[in-house]
């Protein structure tokens, strides 16, 4: 990883930051971010499978289609999802949207949108349209790491990540996003925005940004819970002297979509460590699966107990509480040849527990970063899932969240 580098200083981009007050935050801060390319570029977009999604969701899913995966600009706010806002928020969205492209001189269709915040509220349309003026007029003045606090809610703290490819033309991956709690992507409120100066083609970028995001931010779970604004976005500018990427195949692109990886694992694994009230990150890896379904919903019924996750914010190395929840999976399990090691300490084995000593274990348990590990034995498929404790924070947070 390259800490030097973020969205700030992608070539071909230009990042804007600026204070609308969506929410009446209780200090002052910038909530409106946007990211506007030099020229039109390629772009793909993977998107919450929530049968309720936000207004920006749907613009998106519409603008990528029509565009044929090009686009200009991404324009972002924190504070409110507009989401479940009725034919008002749709409208509020799409006068966002045109808003950008007039200033830009671009078609709507090359606008992008994504919202972050409370589910029901309208946009407050004058301060938005307010702050989105004030980000067009400064775009190219954001400091490293401004679009990353913009973006916030819940969390606690920014993140980004950022690389520089092995290639002899300076191709840089730089990725920023934002999620703490609501956090069950199913993308086929977690916001992702991945930058590229690279040349990759909008079929080749879609191709890779689903193959990546099934890996990564699909393998994280806070709470089990799907927001209605899940959206994941990579823009890749062609800034470089090196040759176009035009199909998902070859040396060059498997070169590209490996950084891609890189990036957004490191991305989810923020995510996960800084799940709402978490005091832990928590890796639950599936061994030996007949499918590699089975091995996924294992791991992410394990990640997402209740009874699991409380178990490790308390340092208890309970281990009938991840057979429990392992047997309601949908996995294929035979209690027989499941095995069990929790921080390198073996609990159960081909179905029967196994001596160990409680109090070093537990001692273990209280690692920032720990690790579960479940042996099926019915064949060679793996799967690994992110996920973090819940403490009584995680309650604090969520039960007066709105008021």
């Amino acid at each position: 990883m390259d800490s030097l580098r973020t969205l700030e200083n992608v070539p071909g981009f230009k990042i804007a930051v600026a204070s609308a007050n969506v929410r009446d935050w209780a200090e002052p801060r910038n909530d409106i971010a946007l990211i506007v390319a030099d020229a039109p570029v390629a772009a793909a977009g993977v998107f919450t499978q929530n049968q309720v999604s936000a207004a920006p969701v749907k613009i998106d899913k519409k603008h990528l289609k029509t565009s044929d995966g090009i686009a200009r600009a991404i324009l972002v706010n924190s504070g409110n999802a507009n989401a479940c806002t009725g034919k008002d928020g749709k409208k509020n969205a799409h006068r966002c949207a045109v808003q950008v492209a007039e200033a830009l001189t671009a078609p709507e269709d090359h606008i992008l949108l994504a919202s972050t915040g409370v589910i029901g509220r309208q946009l407050p349309m004058d301060r938005m349209e307010k702050g989105i003026a004030k980000a067009l007029a400064d775009l190219g003045k954001a400091e490293p790491g401004d679009f990353a606090k913009a973006i916030m809610t819940t969390d606690l703290r920014p993140k980004e990540a950022s690389l520089l490819l092995d290639t002899d033309d300076g191709v840089v991956i730089a990725g920023a996003c934002k999620g703490s709690g609501m956090i069950a992507p199913n993308m086929a409120t977690m916001l992702a925005f991945v930058l590229t100066n690279a040349a990759v083609s909008p079929r080749a970028l879609k191709a890779g940004l689903k193959e990546v995001a099934d890996a990564t931010f699909n393998m994280v779970t806070v709470d089990g819970d799907t927001s209605t604004n899940d959206s994941l976005f990579v823009m890749a500018s062609g800034v470089t002297d090196g040759p176009a990427i035009d199909k998902p195949s070859g040396k060059r692109y498997d070169k590209f979509l490996a950084g891609l990886y890189e990036i957004s694992m490191s991305l989810a694994r923020q995510i996960a460590m800084d799940g709402e009230g978490a005091t832990k990150l928590v890796k639950i890896r599936v061994i030996n699966a007949k499918r590699h379904k089975d091995a996924v919903a294992a791991a992410k019924t394990i990640a997402e107990s209740p009874l699991v996750k409380t178990a490790m914010f308390g340092n208890d190395p309970n281990w009938g509480r991840i057979i429990c929840a392992l047997g309601r999976s949908d996995a294929k399990v035979d209690e027989d040849r499941v095995s069990m090691t929790l921080c390198g300490r073996r609990m159960f084995s081909k179905g029967a527990p196994v001596l160990f000593d409680e109090k070093e274990l537990s001692g273990l348990m209280q690692a920032k970063e720990i690790e579960l590990e479940v042996d099926l034995d019915l064949g060679k498929e793996d799967a690994l899932m992110l996920t973090c404790d819940f403490s009584y924070d995680y309650v604090k947070i969520n039960a007066d969240y709105t008021t």
